[in-house]
């Protein structure tokens, strides 16, 4: 009887056991500390931005491009700004070699053509009408060729961040030299035209901005000061100029 009394209790025990609901979860508190994951150790995402904010990106400070050593070569075209007669729209070559990162010597051939600077009036007893090429025949800056060289110096090397996504590369520079024009210009208002030469000198202003290896785009601003003669009189006459165009390096860089 007693063995029979001792079995009911065991299986009644076993089932009030079985039926106990599970034990509740510890607090946080007093589970064990997990190891902290670096953002560095996470995997990248396919096709998503990487982890890290962008305080933590390295910085641009290399020079990428390079022209010590090279041979620049550049169709040019420039256009004179603000003359009292005649624009002066030039087109040629330009051939710079580098020296190395900064300095360089240059030389150049401009073609040229003398366009009246609009408006030019002539005024008689009873009106005044647009001027035409024969009545400023004795007018001067109507150059029609020029040539020169240069010393440029290149001191700044930069760089300009597109939203992050492209980097424009760039350098700017100044370069001076003395300058040779031939202009087109008669005695006085009742003579004919006559070529003749001039020296003087020329200051410019410039950047470069590369697109590649050997390939830039190129603009400046010059000032053109030569010796003119004006009706048998001396004088300084001077022409602020605009310029472009795409240059191309040849050579094997320093």
């Amino acid at each position: 009887m007693k063995r029979a009394l001792l079995a009911i209790f065991l299986v009644a025990s076993q089932a009030r056991a079985e039926d106990a609901p599970p034990a509740a979860a510890a607090p946080a508190a007093e589970q064990p500390h997990s190891e902290k994951v670096s953002t560095a150790a996470l995997p990248p995402v396919s096709g998503a931005q990487q982890y890290g904010a962008p305080g933590s990106l390295p910085a641009v400070t290399a020079q990428l491009f390079h022209v010590g050593g090279m041979l620049e070569l550049m169709p040019v075209v420039q256009v004179s700004l603000g003359d009292p007669f005649w624009r002066t729209v030039a087109a040629g070559l330009r051939a710079e070699q580098h020296f190395d990162e900064r300095w360089s010597v240059a030389v150049h051939a401009l073609g040229a053509i003398g366009v009246i600077d609009a408006p030019v009036d002539v005024c008689g007893a009873s009106a005044c009408s647009a001027a035409t090429q024969a009545q400023l025949r004795a007018a001067p800056g109507r150059l029609e060729f020029l040539t020169g060289a240069e010393l440029g110096w290149a001191p700044i090397y930069g760089k300009l961040s597109l939203f992050g996504d492209y980097t424009i590369h760039f350098d700017a520079y100044v370069s001076a030299g003395p300058e040779l024009v031939r202009e087109r210009i008669a005695a006085d208002a009742a003579s004919a035209e006559a070529a003749r030469w001039a020296f003087g000198g020329r200051v410019s202003v410039g950047e470069r901005v590369f697109l590649g290896n050997t390939f830039m785009i190129r603009f400046a601003a010059s000032e053109l000061v030569y010796s003119g003669n004006v009706r048998g009189s001396s004088e300084i006459e001077r022409k602020l100029s605009l310029e472009g165009g795409v240059a191309w390096l040849f050579g094997v860089g320093r």
